[in-house]
């Protein structure tokens, strides 16, 4: 679900409109929607400080019979964005709306009714709260869309109705292809934990007040290149810094966010959690993931013990682990992960 918004322009032309929106910054795509012959589909979104969630999509179209009669004009501007869109996705929404009508006269129609445009409301949010709740909510549906395709055991071997499983039974169990696939999955689930942090990092040294501190008197060696793809925008400043630490190694992340923000992540994971059926201390846990990611990755040393609830719990650790940083990022920085998404 969405808001849908259409100005029928007083007096406009197709090329009217096109440089219109072009000139706002809008950039042609394609569309899911099967609108009429000749119609341009356009979207925004503005990355500057994590301000868009979806952005803003405009669609420059030939009306229909019956809407030639609200203006008379043959070629209408129809805006839309979804409802889990920022607040300045839809104050981008809004603004294109007013200045097209205020060029081309006209009337707007929509969810909102006749020439009303979209309610904005209170927005508290800063770039750190909208970049680390970007992040979250984009590694949340990951590891949601694996724990849903994974795939059921391939060999159906009945258990007694004791649930008493004897040795033969479960060496047979290890035979299943399927335990070779969840082991794959496994440097998947670790990097979705790198990623996180990884990408948390550069977003708060970007704007923490400590961070920034320690940015105006640091002192790096960068070979050439490395000052060509800043040029390029290939790299940011944040990234080259990162480029300094493996993410996918609890104490060399420690060491990055201590270093920089002074925060222990370490601390922050030193914390019993159910996970499963067992319970224990998330960093102990998730280094014991990372250690597995490495025996898979560099020996090929394949565990056909894990089951697909095991690796459903090595999921679940992830997730955890992720979460309780966000619990302490939201105490720290003064906002709400969900009050984004």
């Amino acid at each position: 679900m969405g808001r849908d918004v259409t100005l029928y322009p007083k007096k406009a032309t197709k090329n009217d409109l096109k440089n219109y929106l072009e000139n706002l910054g809008f950039e042609k795509c394609g569309h899911f929607w099967d609108w009429p012959k000749g119609t341009l589909n356009y979207s925004w979104f503005d990355y500057e400080d994590f301000k868009s969630i979806d952005g803003v999509s405009a669609d420059i179209y030939p009306v229909r019979e019956d809407e030639l009669k609200i203006t008379g004009n043959e070629w209408a501007l129809h805006v839309r964005n979804l409802y889990s869109a920022s607040w300045h996705d839809v104050k981008m929404l809004n603004d294109v709306l007013r200045g097209a009508r205020k060029l081309f006269g006209g009337t707007i129609q929509g969810d909102y009714g006749t020439n009303r445009y979209a309610p904005l409301w209170e927005d508290n949010s800063t770039p750190i709260s909208r970049g680390i709740s970007s992040i979250h909510s984009h590694v949340r549906q990951e590891i949601s869309a694996v724990r849903h395709s994974l795939p059921d055991p391939s060999m159906k071997i009945p258990v007694p109705d004791d649930g008493e499983v004897d040795d033969f039974v479960k060496f047979t169990q290890t035979l299943d292809p399927s335990r070779v696939l969840y082991n794959g999955l496994v440097p998947f689930a670790v990097s979705m934990f790198e990623y996180f942090f990884s990408q948390a990092f550069q977003i708060l040294i970007k704007y923490d007040p400590i961070a920034l501190d320690k940015r105006s008197v640091h002192k790096q060696k960068l070979d050439f290149e490395t000052l060509l793809e800043v040029e390029r925008k290939e790299a940011t400043v944040e990234n080259v810094i990162a480029r300094n630490y493996t993410f996918q190694n609890l104490n060399q992340l420690n060491k990055a966010y201590k270093d920089w923000l002074d925060i222990d992540v370490r601390k922050i994971l030193y914390k019993k959690k159910k996970i499963g059926n067992s319970v224990t201390f998330l960093e102990n846990r998730i280094s014991d993931i990372i250690q597995y990611r490495h025996g898979i990755v560099h020996h090929f040393a394949i565990d056909r013990t894990l089951t697909k609830e095991g690796y459903i719990h090595i999921l679940e650790a992830i997730e955890k682990g992720i979460g309780e940083f966000i619990l302490f990022a939201e105490k720290k920085y003064g906002f709400k992960a969900n009050e984004h998404y």
